[in-house]
């Protein structure tokens, strides 16, 4: 196969003509890419051509520049766990985070995001004020706080009485300049969905208990839904099924109004095996090159899902990986590109000496979690998109790594929590740096009970390293 380049007007980048030449019949695709002069990709696009033999065929494809080629970036938006009260942070880069946060009593900090205007917005669930200044009262436990700073402070609230909130409730289309809020009913699980255009200026003018448009065309009985990602009409959904195995479906926004939303799904949905992974799709988003991103985790002892504790450590498999798909639209659907960070087989994990708890021996593990001198490489269970950038796309990422207990020196077993946020190179789709966090932890991955530590009998012990 031979490639040719010509183009009519080449000192004017609005188009050209490629030829390939002596391809054996069949049906390929044809991608394009547009770059601008830093090395940012601006454009995509891509098209299916069938080849006869004896034949010519010639296709288009139209690339959209992004925005002009101003790219939409954000700061970093990270959150915290803890058992009384979550922390959000918010920063221009990692090395700046500190504890000077945001908190909710009581609350739960569902969703964040950041418009292209500077605004940041916050979804609090179940009663939650800031501790900062808003204050107020609404036992109803079906109840949310949404706030918006951006040198001003707006808030408003919605109750739901009969709504469930998506998992991760919001999602920003920069295309649009368009705040996405999701919820599904309890009864049907029908989505619905609360749209804000231009929230930087208008999020004020949304009063208290704003009304849900319905969505009809696409509900999942007994579905929990997990993440949700819109640009212009083009609608990925995730979520669970009642067996907790997780799906994404691609659709199309077909009418959007203050009292309607029609959602046809395009193709069928694909699980995560499917895919070619396993586990939880935590987070989506799609990017201005066109491609859909999606956050996939595995971490605790079942091979499917994510529950984040781990149970039992008796002759037992354990998970703690996680990936990030690079999808693409297709006209039926969508199919994944590729796949990065995943680990595919397991290693085992001994305990030594023959320590026992209880009567029973503990170990070996046969653990799907990356090895220390493959980490670099791989996730241990990746959460949320916590920044976009030009180039890159930063995760947060959480999980664990065992050592089991040594009854030979006395050591206890351990789990080592790792939090961390990977920067992925979007162009070459590789890893490209890992921040470790000390002060923040992204989820509450512990070992039944609470506890961070194994015990054994003799194993008493506890400064326990990481291998």
């Amino acid at each position: 196969m031979t490639k040719k380049l010509s183009t009519h007007k080449p000192q004017i980048p609005r188009g050209g003509v490629f030829t390939f030449d002596e391809l054996e019949p069949s049906t390929y695709t044809v991608k394009a890419e547009v770059f601008d002069s830093d090395g940012i990709r601006i454009g995509s696009g891509s098209i299916e051509v069938k080849v006869v033999a004896g034949e010519t065929a010639e296709k288009s494809i139209l690339m959209i520049l992004t925005n002009g080629g101003k790219i939409y970036e954000t700061n970093y938006l990270l959150f915290h766990y803890n058992s009384s009260t979550n922390k959000y942070y918010y920063a221009d880069s990692t090395s700046e985070i500190t504890d000077k946060s945001f908190t909710g009593s009581n609350s739960v900090i569902a969703g964040y995001a950041e418009c292209k205007n500077g605004a940041a917005y916050r979804y609090f669930k179940s009663n939650a004020f800031e501790d900062s200044g808003e204050s107020g009262g609404n036992s109803d436990s079906n109840f949310a706080t949404l706030l918006k700073t951006n040198g001003d402070r707006t808030t408003f609230s919605i109750t739901y009485q009969d709504d469930t909130p998506i998992i991760d409730p919001f999602y920003y289309d920069e295309t649009t300049d368009t705040l996405w809020i999701g919820h599904y009913t309890t009864t049907d699980n029908t989505l619905k969905f609360l749209k804000i255009e231009n929230p930087s200026t208008k999020f004020f003018n949304i009063q208290n208990n704003p009304t849900f448009a319905t969505s009809t065309g696409f509900s999942v009985s007994g579905a929990t839904y997990m993440a949700f990602a819109i640009q212009g009409s083009d609608i990925y959904v995730a979520y669970k099924d009642n067996s907790g195995t997780s799906y994404l479906q691609r659709g199309t926004i077909t009418s959007s109004n203050d009292s309607d939303f029609s959602i046809s799904a395009k193709g069928t949905a694909q699980s995560t095996e499917q895919m070619g992974i396993a586990g939880t799709i935590n987070d989506i988003a799609i990017l201005y090159d066109g491609y859909v991103y999606a956050l996939v985790s595995n971490v605790g002892n079942y091979a499917t899902g994510s529950d984040d504790t781990f149970y039992t450590f008796y002759d037992c498999k354990v998970y703690s990986r996680g990936a990030l798909l690079k999808i693409a639209g297709t006209d039926s659907g969508f199919e994944v590109e590729d796949i990065l960070g995943w680990t595919t087989s397991a290693r085992t994990i001994n305990s030594v000496g023959n320590p026992e708890s209880a009567g029973s021996s503990i170990g070996p593990l046969e653990a799907y979690i990356p090895a220390l001198k493959e980490n670099s490489q791989k996730f241990y269970g990746p959460r949320r998109f916590v920044a976009i950038k030009p180039k890159e796309l930063s995760i947060a990422d959480c999980g664990a790594n065992f050592v089991l207990p040594n009854k030979t020196t006395g050591k206890s077993g351990k789990l080592f929590a790792h939090n961390r946020v990977i920067n992925v190179n979007l162009y070459n789709f590789a890893i490209d740096s890992i921040v470790d966090l000390e002060n923040i932890k992204f989820s509450n991955v512990c070992l039944s009970g609470n506890s961070m530590y194994i015990s054994a009998d003799y194993c008493t012990d506890t400064n326990v390293t990481e291998e």
